[in-house]
């Protein structure tokens, strides 16, 4: 259990609908067994991401933009996914990624299916909490079955979950695997959304990534008589965001994640691109090519000869790809070599949430921030 990742494979495979995804004292998700229920099958353990690993090396290497900087604008760094995303929409395919939905009076972040180009701005952009994908397996071998194309993204141990589901290789399917830094849980995040709530508002959009840059993101709030009011967060005055920001809120797996590794699930992995400009002469690179990466650029990492095709195709036509050295990704990447290593008040931040649930943790968080804040001003 220490090691679960919470991505809920093991309660849709269970033949006797024995297990069921509930959270814990911490706020985690975690299977629960209903040992009366149980005909020893087998069939989760075989399943689970944690005990069945399929990885490989990736086979090259790309920095890379999207052409359109459109896209780019609205995309987290160079808008990888786009063009990925908008390829298989073009062959008739579809799209499973990670969207903000309406939940009640606040929003939630849940995989959502996408047929058009129209829609793919729900999937584009970061989120820095888990998503929930379990409605997603069934639809993603529904697709499949009816010889659609199909593009699922995801987290390294969600892109694993679904291969393990499928339990065998589709030409039609392309894996597409995030750098991930370690994943809260949805529970907390929608408990900080709710705590920002005023009196008959509601949650009408949120962004986890502004203009601002990483870790800066911004709430729409809505009240019945069309009055909006807009609140930017970031890490230095939000408690979620802090904590995600200094490793204390991950869940227990991610800090011993098998998938936080050189080595690859998915076809392609891609994320942004740390350490880019000291690698490389940037602004030889931006005249050479007649290109900007003002706004940051994608790392690519090519994993499969499936994932290798499409990124042939799409250079020059949807994607600007530049040969990068995947060793000195790694090493501008932690996430690509090992897992983060646990906060500094991780063990408070769980006796916090215990003892009194989200509202005592964001409490000690904006104490924290504000005694930081006037250290600051007087030092």
């Amino acid at each position: 259990m220490d090691k679960c990742s919470g991505c809920g494979l093991c309660e849709t495979v269970c033949p006797a609908q024995a297990i069921k995804m509930e959270y814990d004292k911490s706020g985690f998700i975690y299977p629960v067994i209903q040992k009366e229920k149980c005909i020893d099958c087998g069939l989760c353990e075989r399943k689970c991401v944690v005990k069945t690993v399929s990885v490989e090396y990736p086979r090259t290497c790309y920095a890379g933009v999207h052409l359109d900087e459109k896209i780019r604008a609205k995309s987290s760094s160079g808008g990888m996914f786009a063009a990925l995303a908008e390829y298989t929409l073009e062959q008739g395919g579809v799209v499973f990624g990670a969207a903000v939905v309406p939940k009640g009076k606040i929003v939630t972040v849940k995989h959502i299916m996408i047929k058009n180009k129209e829609e793919l701005k729900k999937l584009q952009g970061s989120k820095y909490v888990q998503s929930d994908i379990r409605e997603c397996y069934t639809n993603v071998k529904q697709q499949l079955a009816e010889g659609k194309k199909v593009l699922f993204s995801g987290t390294p141990c969600q892109v694993a979950a679904m291969k393990n589901y499928l339990g065998k290789e589709y030409d039609d399917l392309l894996l597409v695997d995030l750098v991930c830094h370690g994943t809260p849980s949805i529970l907390h995040w929608e408990k900080s959304i709710e705590e920002k709530l005023q009196k008959d508002e509601k949650v009408s959009a949120v962004s986890f990534r502004g203009k601002e840059g990483y870790m800066q993101g911004e709430i729409e709030f809505k009240t019945e008589a069309d009055r909006i009011r807009k609140e930017n967060y970031s890490f230095r005055n939000d408690s979620y965001y802090s904590m995600f920001l200094n490793a204390d809120s991950y869940r227990e797996g991610c800090y011993q994640c098998q998938y936080a590794r050189p080595e690859r699930d998915g076809d392609i992995t891609i994320g942004d691109f740390w350490g880019f400009e000291k690698a490389y002469d940037r602004a030889q690179i931006e005249k050479d090519a007649k290109i900007s990466l003002e706004e940051g650029n994608s790392l690519i990492a090519v994993n499969t000869e499936k994932g290798l095709s499409i990124c042939n195709k799409l250079n020059g036509e949807k994607m600007w790809l530049y040969a990068a050295d995947y060793e000195e990704a790694v090493k501008y990447n932690p996430q690509l070599s090992q897992p983060s290593k646990k906060g500094k008040n991780r063990a408070l931040f769980l006796t916090l949430y215990k003892i009194g649930g989200w509202k005592l943790v964001s409490t000690y968080g904006n104490i924290k921030m504000k005694l930081r804040k006037i250290i600051e001003h007087t030092s």
